[in-house]
């Protein structure tokens, strides 16, 4: 495939697999050839600032929430002013119990118009990659929470994890997962078993249908990679995915799920990332007003390398030619998109060999052209992924910063 490079990037020094061992050392050495430490924060139990991750969204009323999970635990504040402060910290009040919190995997959490607040992560259980996935409730607006429940119902220790959750203003709730029941029972068989699968569940509990009766969209679905959804003009869910093609070629799909449940999967990334692993790398999606679909998604392979920008008119089936984001040889990775009356913001973040930086590039003009990229912030103790957030007419970047502190700042 044909790519448009935004930044005019130089990427024939850096090939294969190199930059991901580069990224991964870097991540888990990055201190020690730091220039100056910075000071060890003793952290509470429930301190923000030692957490790994950190989900943010506004509410329907314009507050801004904030939850994070240390210890069994899941914590939230609330803050009114856009995220300039903060109400203090209070425990989400259901049963401990564990909750993965890191890189690609975290709590989630949506509003309805009602008050109501919902809750969705992964419990893991007694056997590695193993995981349930929760969902509990509130209808006060965070003053109680309904005792937690499985959303998958095939009581097998395998894994169910990387969950994403849409929540209408009507209190429909949609969960979306990589689940590997049916890999579990291939390998029981004795046969071989290629990833993991996708599947989705609903509910409105509003309405009184509380049970997540669970659906297979998808089969073969890279392992470890966060899934990305969005809503489109027809209320129909958009769900973006890394998917394993052939012999372990990861690339990116895109489903759109229509009002009778028909689906079919669409390969949008043709980068050729051939791997026998899972890259721990999701993508991003927003659509916009027009119902365009705006798609962000991070590879490295033989015909692509890097993060790649597309949109497409028609669910996917076309697109327009990439544009390449970020500058490669500073391990730009994890990106993130959101579209706001044509205005298109994307971060990601990149690493200096001493600090983690995040940076940001915007369109004015719907993705057909983009300003030059700055950096924002930065973090000298390990980065989290960023990710952006809306309030009307205004984006947002969320990004947690372990040890430094927890960034919202408007785009």
């Amino acid at each position: 495939m044909k790519y448009i490079s935004v930044n005019l990037l130089n990427t024939s020094i850096l090939i294969g697999l190199l930059l991901i061992s580069s990224v991964t050392n870097a991540q888990h050495n990055h201190q020690a050839i730091m220039k100056k430490k910075p000071a060890a924060i003793k952290c509470l139990n429930f301190d923000i600032k030692c957490a790994k991750t950190v989900t943010s969204a506004f509410s329907p009323n314009g507050d801004l929430w904030r939850l994070w999970a240390l210890e069994q635990k899941m914590f939230f504040q609330i803050s009114k002013d856009n995220g300039q402060t903060f109400s203090p910290s209070q425990q989400v009040n259901i049963p401990l119990e564990k909750i993965s919190a890191r890189n690609e995997n975290r709590p989630k959490i949506a509003f309805d118009k009602y008050g109501g607040v919902y809750l969705s992560w992964a419990s893991p259980l007694e056997k590695k990659y193993t995981a349930n996935v929760r969902f509990s409730y509130s209808e006060d607006y965070g003053k109680s929470f309904s005792k937690p429940v499985t959303v998958n119902n095939d009581n097998l220790l395998t894994g169910h994890s990387f969950n994403e959750m849409q929540v209408n203003e009507n209190g429909d709730v949609k969960i979306v997962w990589l689940d590997s029941r049916l890999s579990y029972q291939l390998k029981k068989q004795g046969k071989k078993a290629n990833g993991s699968a996708l599947y989705y569940a609903k509910a409105n509990l509003r309405e009184g249908i509380v049970e997540f009766k669970n659906e297979q969209l998808a089969n073969e679905t890279c392992v470890c990679c966060r899934i990305a959804m969005d809503v489109n003009k027809k209320e129909e869910l958009a769900i973006f995915w890394r998917h394993i093609y052939g012999d372990n070629i990861r690339e990116f799909a895109l489903l759109t799920l229509d009002n009778e449940m028909k689906r079919e999967s669409i390969q949008i990334s043709n980068d050729h990332w051939k791997i026998d692993g899972c890259p721990h790398q999701g993508g991003g999606i927003s659509i916009d007003q027009e119902n365009r679909y705006h798609l962000v998604w991070f590879n490295q392979g033989d015909k692509g390398k890097g993060i790649f920008y597309a949109s497409s008119k028609d669910q996917g089936k076309t697109l327009t030619k990439p544009l390449s984001v970020g500058d490669f040889k500073a391990q730009a990775a994890h990106p993130h998109i959101m579209q706001n009356n044509n205005v298109v913001d994307i971060v990601w973040t990149q690493f200096n060999g001493i600090e983690h930086q995040l940076w940001h590039q915007q369109s004015i003009d719907n993705g057909k052209t983009f300003a030059r990229a700055k950096e924002v912030s930065q973090a000298s103790s390990g980065s989290d992924r960023p990710f952006i957030i809306k309030k009307g007419g205004q984006n947002y970047v969320s990004w947690q910063r372990p040890k430094q502190g927890h960034l919202v700042k408007a785009l």
